[in-house]
């Protein structure tokens, strides 16, 4: 049996966690309009959800504001 440290993510809950994540910073900036409370969690987004975490949150918050995401 050999042993690999390469890990294997599960794909299937990242984008909705990465969604439920835009939710709450898209709420918290709509409430505060706090840039650098929202700019620090999306930085720590990326290191919790990987590369691109941040771009794809970004998204799902564009979405939210255009409206057609709720």
């Amino acid at each position: 049996m050999s042993y690999s440290r390469r890990t294997i993510e599960n794909q299937g809950d990242r984008k909705i966690i990465e969604q439920s994540e835009a939710r709450e910073l898209y709420r918290n900036w709509e409430g505060s309009k706090n840039r650098d409370l929202i700019r620090a969690r999306l930085e720590r987004a990326e290191r919790i959800y990987g590369t691109g975490a941040r771009d794809r949150i970004r998204a799902f918050m564009k979405q939210m504001q255009d409206g057609t995401l709720e």
